[in-house]
């Protein structure tokens, strides 16, 4: 390849977007992990919280702002369910998901542009 071909090539590629996407694929995953992680029934394993009614659940999103994204609940109950309260112990499921994606996530970002470079 010729360099004035990999300067063209490089012009045209939009490694924002790229990055953009590979992240709202990632971000999208951690949310459904997440989700999956308070299927629990009650009376099953109480490591993270149980679902009773769904809400907590269902009210799990994700919302991407540039390269940023934030996975989280707008249920108040997930606060609490997080960090406990005076007469629960805390349950983390936001917290320890997140930290286990983050790597992988990261790769997988990382992977996304280097093949859109490999493309040129």
């Amino acid at each position: 390849m010729k360099l004035r071909d990999l300067i063209d090539g490089l012009a045209k590629l939009d490694l924002v977007r790229v990055q953009h996407e590979a992240l709202a694929v990632q971000s999208e995953q951690l949310a459904a992990d997440i989700r999956q992680a308070l299927s629990t029934p009650p009376g099953g394993p109480h490591d993270y919280p149980w679902r009773e009614t769904g809400m907590l659940q269902s009210s799990i999103a994700t919302e991407i702002d540039g390269l940023t994204a934030l996975i989280g609940s707008t249920d108040e109950v997930a606060l609490h369910q997080e960090y406990g309260t005076a007469t629960i112990p805390p349950r983390p499921f936001l917290a320890p998901l997140a930290e286990t994606h983050a790597e992988p996530a990261a790769q997988a970002i990382g992977q996304a542009v280097v093949t859109a470079l490999r493309s040129l």
